[in-house]
């Protein structure tokens, strides 16, 4: 689903509104300058919403902004290259590939499945055993709210026969899956040796193998053992020359969930190589990023993107914003960052923006690493309160996702010319 603009009387910003269920409630505003940014740079933006759950796309057709969503069991970590992307929810990491070949087809209707010859109608699903519940031993009271959910779910599904956006220019669907567990996945990227992802229960980063839920490959020096036990909340990762290269982690604990309860914020940046810990005391550090021989990451319980240059060792805050930050990409020579309200936790020692400001922001803000000014940004309200990652999809600017739920997986296919035995 997704929401189109609207002109509000704002000189320079424009809005995008509207309440489409109970479960996603939410507004937009946006710098006016974005939707030609974004069309000039031939991209797009996805960016995950754990407490949303939802995957979220900003496309643009040169005029204004959509954002459309789909939805995931607490989507975190995310990666995109020209080939597709890859997204980590709770128990999964699912990969996504770019078949731009489909595109024609998703903008027509999708046949009904009684009528496709080449998929046979199978058990009902949960949601269609809806409608045969009703009536049977419950009160009017419950029929009447289920025969409401009933008549949602039908709605849904209708619009997903439909054809897509006649804007859309690029296709991404669903084409496999991992299952890790809950491994409380955070940041992931593709290296050398597949994909590393970073695995914050057991406290150590990860490559995957079909044959095991995952391989653990590198652990901070001061965990002594793997458990399921989130000891330091090792979440941000960022590789160089495809092997992991900077993490950061919440504290240097060794003890079951300790973190929560630590009353000084003791933050790292770890350069992974040499197990040296380059920047500590920081607040709820997140999203290192290496680019153009700097580690760029987020000093997120103070609002702050920052930078460490490794050859000089000098660490510096770049800008101090009015959000939680986390999430970072770039596109050339602009940082794109996300930045999350301020939320209510289990931590004993709260982010210093709480005091700080009265309000917080969650949305994306877009840099210009020359001067490092702000070049303009997009901000939710409503239920869009926590960011976790950012990526920039390139190549196009309005794509549409095929998720693996999607009735157009049955008989959308891609498949190369016939291969020799």
């Amino acid at each position: 689903m997704s929401l189109s603009a609207e002109k509000i009387p704002k000189e320079d910003e424009m809005t995008i509104g509207g309440r489409l269920s109970d479960e996603m409630d939410f507004g937009c505003e946006y710098s006016a300058n974005l939707p030609k940014i974004f069309q000039s740079l031939n991209i797009s933006l996805a960016f995950t919403s754990y407490q949303a759950g939802r995957l979220m796309l900003v496309r643009s057709d040169s005029e204004s902004l959509d954002v459309n969503f789909k939805s995931f069991v607490r989507p975190m970590g995310l990666t995109a290259t020209e080939n597709g992307f890859t997204l980590g929810v709770y128990t999964q990491v699912i990969q996504f590939h770019r078949e731009d070949g489909l595109i024609n087809k998703l903008k027509m209707p999708l046949q009904r499945i009684e009528d496709d010859v080449t998929a046979k109608k199978v058990a009902a699903t949960p949601e269609e055993q809806i409608s045969l519940n009703v009536g049977k031993g419950f009160s009017d009271e419950d029929n009447k709210k289920i025969k409401e959910e009933k008549e949602a779910f039908d709605e849904y599904q209708n619009k997903l026969y439909e054809p897509v956006d006649s804007r859309v220019d690029a296709c991404f669907i669903v084409r496999s899956s991992h299952y890790t567990g809950m491994i409380n996945i955070h940041d992931i990227e593709w290296g050398d040796e597949g994909l590393w992802v970073v695995n914050s229960s057991f406290s150590c980063v990860s490559t995957l193998d079909p044959n095991y839920s995952f391989v653990p490959r590198w652990k901070p020096p001061f965990i002594s053992d793997l458990a399921p036990e989130d000891r330091c909340h090792l979440n941000g990762m960022t590789l160089k020359d495809g092997k992991p290269a900077f993490v950061t982690t919440f504290s240097k604990f060794d003890t079951p969930n300790k973190w929560r309860k630590n009353t000084v914020f003791d933050g790292t940046l770890i350069d992974v190589s040499s197990n040296e810990i380059v920047v500590d005391g920081l607040a709820m550090p997140h999203s290192p990023r290496w680019h153009n021989g700097k580690v760029y990451y987020c000093n997120s319980g103070l609002g702050q993107l920052c930078c460490y240059d490794p050859n000089t060792r000098v660490n510096r805050v770049l800008a101090e914003v009015q959000g939680f930050t986390r999430g970072i990409d770039f596109v050339g020579n602009i940082l794109i960052l996300g930045l999350s309200k301020v939320r209510e936790s289990t931590v004993e020692k709260p982010a210093p923006l709480s005091e700080k400001y009265a309000e917080t922001f969650s949305g994306i803000w877009l840099f210009n690493l020359a001067d490092n000014t702000e070049i303009g940004h997009v901000k939710f309200t409503g239920n869009v309160d926590q960011i976790y990652d950012v990526a920039v999809i390139p190549n196009c600017t309005f794509p549409e996702v095929i998720e693996a739920n999607h009735p157009r997986v049955r008989n959308h296919f891609c498949f190369p010319s016939l291969q020799p035995i």
